[in-house]
């Protein structure tokens, strides 16, 4: 997911650098919030012993893959991502927690994917926002739509830039809404937030999938809660690796935004502070020929 920081304002590649070992930390900590925040793995009802074969988009360090080998011990679970590093480290830990049903492998998202179609029960995706474009959701949702077995699962989970109370977090969050649209990374039209949310359910349907269904979650990191600690962290170490992306993008100087994240740490660990993060999960299926043509039958029923 590095890419040099020109590369970036083209609208391509991860805004973050993906292989600093703070951020590898951050992402790994994050699934495990947003796993439990949202029930589970697979909380939306998918009968998972009809699971044999699921494929995660842009894994990172494996967070999902491994609690998915893990809660789904019969299925074969992949993850694929550009970095290789990441992949080392997901292999890595999938060696040490005895994993065999959990597979990792180098690709590039915004590549064709070297699978062949028809491959997977589901095909999970989740947090692309920071990679994608409006140009490059649609090549990648139809890509996924491809490798999905007929009857199978598209997921696509995407978060929203965080609320809260604070002054100077709320300002490096509008910060970085302005930098998404500044370099094309956020959907029209210009808004207070990124656009996505609302965009998952019309990316799935324009791809092909049918049986769209949706549902809300919301991550309280306020003081007090049990996410506090653990999600104002990660977000320090996100704001402070977001830094070369606003400035290259000209919404911020390098002194204003020192200023900000100074401010920001001392109100994310005030007593008083409220936040709140916000993510949807969409899915569908893709078309199952007509069992009554040729006997084959959707792998995998999926329900709210």
């Amino acid at each position: 997911m590095v890419a040099s920081q020109n590369h970036i304002l083209r609208g391509c590649g991860y805004i973050l650098d993906a292989e600093n070992a703070a951020e590898t930390a951050r992402l790994m900590l994050r699934d495990r919030l947003v796993n439990e925040v949202m029930g589970g793995v697979l909380p939306e009802g998918v009968e998972g012993r009809r699971l044999e074969s699921i494929l995660d988009l842009a894994c990172g360090p494996g967070g999902w893959v491994l609690e998915t080998a893990q809660c789904y011990p019969w299925a074969r679970v992949t993850g694929i991502d550009i970095s290789e590093t990441l992949i080392q480290y997901a292999r890595a830990q999938a060696q040490v927690q005895g994993l065999r049903n959990a597979c990792f492998e180098v690709m590039d998202l915004l590549e064709p994917f070297p699978l062949p179609g028809d491959s997977f029960d589901l095909v999970n995706a989740r947090d692309l926002t920071g990679l994608l474009t409006p140009a490059t959701w649609p090549r990648v949702v139809h890509e996924a739509l491809r490798v999905c077995r007929p009857g199978g699962i598209l997921r696509l989970t995407e978060f929203e830039r965080p609320i809260s109370n604070g002054a100077a977090f709320t300002q490096l969050q509008e910060l970085t809404r302005r930098a998404f649209q500044r370099t094309g990374r956020s959907f029209a039209p210009p808004s207070h937030h990124l656009g996505i949310l609302p965009r998952l359910a019309s990316l799935l349907r324009d791809a092909g999938c049918y049986q769209i269904q949706q549902r809300a979650y919301v991550l309280d990191f306020s003081a007090g809660s049990e996410a506090h600690e653990a999600l104002c962290r990660g977000y320090e170490v996100e704001l402070l690796l977001i830094r070369p992306f606003l400035l290259e993008a000209g919404v911020t100087t390098p002194a204003e935004f020192d200023d900000l994240y100074r401010r920001a740490l001392v109100e994310m660990f005030d007593e008083d502070f409220a936040g709140l993060c916000y993510i949807l999960s969409a899915w569908g299926k893709k078309v199952c020929p007509d069992p009554g043509l040729n006997g084959r039958e959707a792998p995998v029923s999926w329900s709210a």
